[in-house]
C-alpha cells in the first residue's frame, strides 16, 4: 500500500437523503481514527441532496450520477475507492462516535470482514430498539461457513454494519439481479479470510417512512423475490467456490427455513391461507437449522399461528414480522414477559 493510500474507504450513496446527508457524513469525518477517506455518490438525487454534500467540500471525494439504485452507485463508489477495506454506509444511517477507533485495529491482512451490532432508531434519532443482530463476540470464519452450509446464513447486519477487505469484491461475475451490495459478498467473505464479529454497537440503523416500505410491503411478488434471491446468491456462491477452490462444494437445498417462510407469506399476501405441507416443512427446517428451543418454539408457534388465523389476523403476524418497529417492540414486551426468550 502506498504511503499516502488510506487503508479504510468509506463509500456513502444517497438518494434523496437531504434530511439525513449531513449527519451521515458528520458521524465519519468526527471519527478520530486516521487514513480514512470519505466517498460520497449522490445517485441522481432530486432534492437537495447534492447541495448538502457540497458543503464539505475538500473533506469528502464526491460525485453527482444519473440513477442507477443502491448496487450500481456504490459498485461506482467502490471503483474510486484506494483503500485496503471498504464500508459502505447508507446515508440515512450514522457510525457512532469513535467506532472507527474500535474498528481500526481489526483491519489486517488475514481479515475478510469486521461485522458489528447496530442500534436502530427513527427518523428523529431516537432508538426504537435494541441493538441488532445479536452477535457473539467471534475472529475465526468456521463456524460462520458452517452455518452457511446448514442454514443458507449466518447472522449479519444490514449493510451499515459491515466492513470488508477490498478483495472480496473482486471478480464476482454477473451482480444484476441483486439490489443491495453486499449480498454474495457477506457469503463469500467466510470462505478468503477470518470474520470478525463485534458485540457491541459501533453504529446508527435508521427505519423511517422512505426506507420502511422497501423491506415491510406485504406482496406476493416482493416475498417470492425475497426466496429467489437467498437461492441465487447460495448457488452464486456455490459457483465462486467451485472456480477459486475454497473448499467442498456447497449443495443448495430449496428447503432452507427462510424460503419456505417466505413461500408461505406469498400465500398470505394473496389473502390465501398457506397449505399446511409447507407449514410443516417449514417447521421441520427450523427445527434442523436452530438448536435453540426457544427459537424453534417461537418459530413453529408463528407458523402455526399463520395456518390457523382468519385472513386478517395472518396479515397483521406478516406485518408484524416483516416490519422491524413493529417485530423490536413486539419481542421486547415478549422477553420482558417470557425471560426465555433472552
Amino acid at each position: 500500500m502506498k504511503e499516502n493510500q488510506p487503508f479504510l474507504s468509506v463509500v456513502i450513496t444517497c438518494f434523496n437523503y437531504e434530511l439525513y446527508i449531513k449527519q451521515c457524513i458528520e458521524s465519519v469525518l468526527e471519527q478520530k481514527s486516521m487514513d480514512v477517506e470519505v466517498i460520497v455518490v449522490d445517485d441522481g438525487s432530486t432534492d437537495r441532496s447534492w447541495q448538502r454534500i457540497g458543503e464539505f467540500q475538500d473533506k469528502v471525494t464526491a460525485f453527482r450520477t444519473e440513477n442507477r439504485g443502491a448496487l450500481r452507485s456504490s459498485l461506482f463508489g467502490l471503483s474510486r475507492a484506494k483503500g485496503k477495506f471498504v464500508y459502505f454506509l447508507d446515508a440515512d444511517d450514522l457510525l457512532q462516535p469513535d467506532a472507527l477507533r474500535i474498528i481500526v485495529p481489526h483491519l489486517r491482512p488475514d481479515v475478510s470482514k469486521i461485522q458489528f451490532m447496530l442500534v436502530p432508531i427513527n427518523k428523529d434519532g431516537r432508538q426504537i430498539g435494541e441493538p441488532f443482530p445479536k452477535l457473539n463476540a467471534l475472529d475465526e470464519s468456521k463456524s460462520l461457513i458452517r452455518s452457511i452450509r446448514k442454514r443458507g446464513y449466518y447472522n449479519t447486519p444490514p449493510t451499515s454494519g459491515n466492513i470488508y477487505r477490498r478483495d472480496v469484491y473482486e471478480n464476482l461475475g454477473d451482480l444484476s439481479y441483486e439490489r443491495g451490495i453486499d449480498g454474495v459478498p457477506y457469503l463469500l467473505a467466510p470462505f478468503v479470510g477470518n470474520v470478525i464479529s463485534i458485540n457491541e454497537p459501533l453504529g446508527k440503523y435508521r427505519i423511517h417512512n422512505s426506507n420502511l416500505s422497501s423491506f415491510s410491503t406485504l406482496t406476493s411478488d416482493r416475498m417470492r423475490g425475497y426466496a429467489d434471491r437467498f437461492v441465487g446468491r447460495l448457488k452464486h456462491l456455490s459457483e465462486l467456490i467451485d472456480a477459486r477452490g475454497l473448499g467442498a462444494k456447497l449443495q443448495v437445498r430449496e428447503d432452507y427455513a427462510y424460503v419456505l417462510e417466505m413461500r408461505i407469506l406469498a400465500a398470505v399476501a394473496l389473502g390465501q391461507r398457506p397449505r399446511w405441507d409447507l407449514v410443516n416443512r417449514y417447521i421441520q427446517a427450523v427445527w434442523r437449522e436452530h438448536a435453540s428451543m426457544a427459537r424453534r418454539l417461537a418459530f413453529t408457534g408463528f407458523a402455526i399461528a399463520l395456518f390457523v388465523s382468519p385472513d386478517w389476523g395472518r396479515r397483521q403476524l406478516a406485518q408484524i414480522r416483516l416490519n422491524p418497529a413493529r417485530f423490536w417492540r413486539v419481542r421486547s414486551r415478549l422477553k420482558k414477559a417470557l425471560p426465555v426468550l433472552k
